[in-house]
């Protein structure tokens, strides 16, 4: 058999394959993750887009620079902190979305902030990539004009029951003309799994990125049309905001666990969340202990809703909040919420699980190059600006609405973000490379995997596809593939708990994982809704 030349896994199938097909023609783990990440935008029009924001991590092999580039959507202009303090309903207790009966921070033209996607991966391409940018949009736009299938999770997500207090699929498709006529069939309904999306104009705002840069989108053709659309109808983002926007280039927050290296993203990610929560766990002997025990999955919960307690207290945007991560990242902080689990603390007061939605890309090429992609729209504003094509955020909804708190809304700054694109190391070299889609629930199943790998010794397939759970600090949200013996244990430790009926719930997010174990690569595609791994030899 041929060695292999590279790895791409991601939860849409033909979007990794587009990135294998740059690996099988020369490119480097980069290269197939840019060109992943475009295609996912065709595939998954509501998960991410041009209109949307992310982050990314790198560890390049030549050179040895490891670090990340953010491109977090940021509060336009026309925020002020107070505006809507006062008006909201509260936040819901399942999603932790800001309510408000007119859906102001969920769907239209309020709920948008200024989006980083595209300079954030021309930055990316510009640092990293070896192949010419409008070569690696190429597969995109192909799709986008020649059309996709419609797979069963874009259907599901649109179709679902919505949660208290959120807009149904067809209410999120139906906020502005232009948004139906791309997203409704014929006959004003949502497409149905199996039929053909095309998307002829996304097609042409490509190829004006394509052609044109990065620079299009904020200064040129393009930033004009979004500025004027947006100015017409009462967003809070101005063609100043568009012009202004910049990446951020940051080193990764590192720790470690059980001897192995964690590098994950600084605030507002949720980096220092996820190492606060193997810390906590490093506190506890594993050995002998059973993967999907009740022993097991209680230490868990504890450590994930006590992680999310300091997030809730600290997390915010560093630009505007000074967040101290190195307490959060301590192993004192851990040390003293160790004891306090072992006298008995239990999760209480907080119920968020929100709706898994994102979406993620991890890529490896045998020179050794890793990329870690998280990025997203929020859930979408129901918002396509006529003539462009694309979805835009609606990242609104997660600032915290009232005055004075370290998430609360400003002009300029990013609303913290469950996004944890993770490379955990071994002997100073890569062994996984880590993220999901899921709101606040990534957190959990980047743990899990984690904790499934290196505890448990599981292979990439079974890390990422486990049993799981997930809490934030109230009920211990549980898959139907929980036994029922360890729920109801749980419950006689103290827990309350919420039995799933999906065996694969895609509301516990869909993790994707690159496993370099002994050096062999092996990639796990999350089962929850989609997946593929994509080989290039």
């Amino acid at each position: 058999m041929d060695s292999i030349k590279g790895l791409v896994v991601c939860p849409q199938p033909r979007a990794a394959d587009a990135g294998a097909e740059v690996l099988r023609r020369g490119g480097n783990a980069f290269d197939a993750a840019l060109a992943t990440a475009f295609c996912q935008m065709v595939q998954d029009p509501f998960m991410c887009g041009l209109g949307g924001m992310g982050t990314l991590q790198f560890l390049d092999a030549r050179s040895g620079r490891h670090g990340m580039i953010d491109f977090h959507a940021r509060a336009g202009a026309k925020v002020t902190p107070e505006m809507w303090a006062g008006e909201s309903q509260g936040r819901s207790e399942i999603s932790g979305y800001a309510l408000f009966e007119d859906f102001r921070a969920e769907l239209g033209y309020r709920a948008i902030m200024t989006p980083g996607t595209v300079a954030g991966l021309a930055r990316f391409h510009e640092t990293l990539c070896s192949q010419d940018w409008s070569e690696l949009l190429a597969p995109a736009i192909r799709m986008a004009r020649e059309g996709v299938v419609v797979t069963p999770f874009y259907q599901e997500f649109l179709a679902r029951t919505p949660q208290p207090g959120l807009p149904s699929g067809l209410r999120r498709v139906s906020t502005t003309p232009a948004c139906a006529a791309l997203y409704l069939d014929a006959q004003g309904a949502l497409h149905k799994v199996g039929d053909t999306l095309r998307q002829p104009e996304m097609a042409d705002s490509m190829e004006r990125l394509a052609r044109h840069g990065a620079a299009d989108f904020y200064h040129g053709e393009t930033a004009g049309r979004i500025a004027e659309d947006f100015a017409r109808n009462g967003a809070f983002v101005t063609a100043a905001d568009l012009a202004g926007y910049e990446v951020r280039e940051v080193q990764p927050v590192i720790g470690s666990y059980r001897g192995y290296g964690i590098a994950a993203n600084p605030p507002p990610g949720s980096g220092a969340v996820l190492i606060e929560m193997l810390n906590i766990l490093e506190q506890f002997d594993f050995a002998g202990v059973q993967p999907g025990s009740a022993r097991h999955l209680d230490l868990v919960a504890r450590a994930m809703a006590a992680a999310h307690e300091d997030r809730e207290n600290w997390l915010a945007d560093p630009d505007f909040v000074d967040v101290p991560v190195e307490e959060m990242i301590s192993k004192t902080r851990a040390a003293d919420w160790a004891a306090r689990i072992r006298g008995g603390w239990l999760p209480g007061g907080r119920i968020a699980a929100p709706p898994s939605c994102t979406t993620h890309v991890s890529a490896w090429d045998a020179a050794g190059n890793c990329v870690s992609l998280t990025h997203t729209l929020g859930t979408g504003a129901g918002v396509v600006t006529p003539g462009l094509g694309f979805n835009w955020n609606n990242a609104m909804k997660l600032f915290d609405m009232r005055p004075g708190r370290p998430n609360s809304m400003a002009p300029g700054k990013a609303r913290t973000t469950g996004m944890v694109p993770t490379i955990v190391t071994k002997d100073g070299a890569p062994w996984m490379i880590v993220g999901a889609p899921g709101g606040s629930v990534i957190i959990s199943a980047v743990l899990t995997t984690i904790v499934n790998a290196v505890d448990f010794g599981m292979g990439a397939v079974e890390a990422v596809s486990f049993p799981r759970i997930h809490c934030e600090g109230g009920p211990v949200f549980c898959e139907a593939r929980v036994q029922g013996d360890v729920v109801q244990a749980l419950r006689e430790l103290g827990h309350e708990v919420r039995h799933s009926p999906l065996s694969y719930d895609p509301g516990m997010s869909r993790a994707h994982a690159i496993l370099l174990r002994d050096g062999k690569p092996a990639g796990g595609a999350d089962p929850r809704g989609g997946g593929g791994v994509a080989v290039a030899w």
